[in-house]
Parts: C-alpha cells; sequence; structure tokens
C-alpha cells in the first residue's frame, strides 16, 4: 500500500511539473505624475495606459511561446491621501435649514475614482472587490464613535452623494480600452476642486476572475505660483496668516469706503 501511494505521489508531482506554467507581466504608467494647480486650473484629464506581456514558460523555464486570445480584465482605483473628515446633518428648524447632528469619517479619501473594463460584478467576487476597494460601495468608511447601523448608512450615503455631486467621487465602468488584448489605457476627469497632496493610482490585472497582478503610481497634486507660496504660508504659520488675512479684509474694508466716501464728495 505505501509503495502503491509513493507511485501515485510522484506520477501526480510529474504531471504537474511537466506543465507550462503561465507567466503574465504587465508595466503601466501615467501621462504625468505632478498635477500643478493655478489661479487659472479648471480640471484636467490624466491618461493611465500600460501592456500586458503574455508569455507561456516552457518546461526548462526558457520564454517563448506566446498566448493568443486571452481575455483580460483591468481596473483603475485612484484616491488621494486619507484624512479625517466631518459629515453634518441638516435638519429643517421652522422655516430654515440647519445642521444639526454630525459625524467624524476616519481615513477617506478627499477624492476617489475607479474605471475598469465591465461592470466591476463581472470581474470579481465581492470580497475581492472589497479587499481592493475597487467600488465607490467598497469603500472602507469608519466612523470616530460607534453609531447605529442604520444612522451609519444614512451618513455614509449622505457623504457619498455629497461628493459624487462635488465630483469628487467618480465610478465609470465600461471605460477602460484594451487593443489586442496587451494595450489598455484609460482616462480620468479631475474637477477644479481636486484636493492636493500625494495620490496612489493602483492598476489591477484580472483574468477568468482571478487577480494576477497590481501596479501601483504616484501621483502628486500641488498648488503652483503665488497660490503654492499662500498655501505654504497659511499651513506652516496659520495664526499668522489668520492675523494677516483679518488686517487685508479691515484694510480692504477701509479703502472701499474711503474711495466711495471720495467719489460721491
Amino acid at each position: 500500500m505505501r509503495r502503491i501511494i509513493l507511485i501515485i505521489t510522484y506520477l501526480i508531482t510529474g504531471f504537474l511539473f511537466s506543465q507550462p506554467v503561465m507567466a503574465e507581466r504587465m508595466v503601466t504608467d501615467l501621462s504625468r505624475h505632478i498635477i500643478e494647480i493655478t489661479s487659472e486650473f479648471s480640471g484636467t484629464q490624466l491618461l493611465i495606459f500600460g501592456a500586458i506581456e503574455r508569455d507561456v514558460l516552457l518546461d526548462d523555464g526558457a520564454r517563448g511561446i506566446v498566448v493568443e486570445g486571452m481575455d483580460y480584465d483591468v481596473i483603475v482605483v485612484v484616491q488621494s491621501a486619507r484624512h479625517d473628515m466631518i459629515v453634518r446633518r441638516k435638519e429643517q428648524v421652522g422655516p430654515i435649514w440647519a445642521n444639526r447632528d454630525s459625524l467624524t469619517l476616519k481615513n477617506v479619501p478627499g477624492y476617489y475614482a475607479v474605471t475598469s473594463t465591465r461592470p466591476l460584478n463581472q470581474i470579481l467576487g465581492e470580497q475581492d472587490l472589497k479587499r481592493l476597494e475597487a467600488g465607490i460601495e467598497n469603500l472602507t468608511i469608519n466612523f470616530a464613535k460607534p453609531v447605529p447601523q442604520a444612522e451609519g448608512k444614512a451618513y455614509r450615503d449622505g457623504f457619498i452623494r455629497n461628493m459624487k455631486a462635488k465630483d469628487l467621487y467618480n465610478q465609470q465602468e465600461g471605460t477602460v480600452s484594451v487593443l489586442d488584448d496587451i494595450l489598455f489605457r484609460a482616462i480620468l476627469e479631475f474637477p477644479a476642486n481636486m484636493p492636493v497632496g500625494e495620490y496612489k493610482v493602483d492598476v489591477h490585472l484580472i483574468r477568468n476572475g482571478e487577480l494576477l497582478l497590481s501596479e501601483q503610481s504616484p501621483l502628486e497634486v500641488g498648488k503652483a505660483g503665488l497660490e503654492r507660496l499662500i498655501y505654504n504660508f497659511a499651513h506652516i504659520y496659520p495664526a499668522s496668516y489668520g492675523i494677516m488675512a483679518i488686517v487685508v479684509a479691515l484694510f480692504a474694508g477701509w479703502l472701499g469706503g474711503f474711495l466711495s466716501r471720495k467719489m460721491s464728495g
């Protein structure tokens, strides 16, 4: 019996290792890695592109067989650095709407976009999509304090609705173009109010519902010119910036009143 088991094990092992091994490689890049925001900035586009190398390794490890007709899917996820955000709920008090309760959302991106070759639920299972945070509904959003499930869902839905209205959260399915099963490209739109900071661009390669490869590229969004000087000064010396803003506002008010009196007199 022991000899039979050894023979079967040997045959199975030999069969597995005699099969050629599939090996994909993926190279990705961005049309630019730095986005500068100036006073005339009104939004921009970013081209994400890449190539898929499809080889089968031969038994001896040599490369030489190119696989044709393979169907690949690509998911691109772009998000800014994560920060805490406060969400306020408005309620009608008499004839007006006023902010009442609020909740702090922990570590959420100020910008999020996802694009893919097909609808996400046709590419990967729910658990894999959640793990990759691919899709707005799969974003991990936690609260600073425990809240009832219904209340948390209401705040989450309201937050996502507001971010979509500002064009800061965007999901486009079926917009990644794949050419000859080798080259792919995607174009993402960035609004004028996009937050500054460090972004990450994740590109995931999938085949038959299996995640094969993931590549990440950095993207930096920052102020440029005079706006950069003011932005840096405000963040490095916030107290001084606040005092200067008050002084400038008072001077502007006095100057406007002075000119108005001169013109009327």
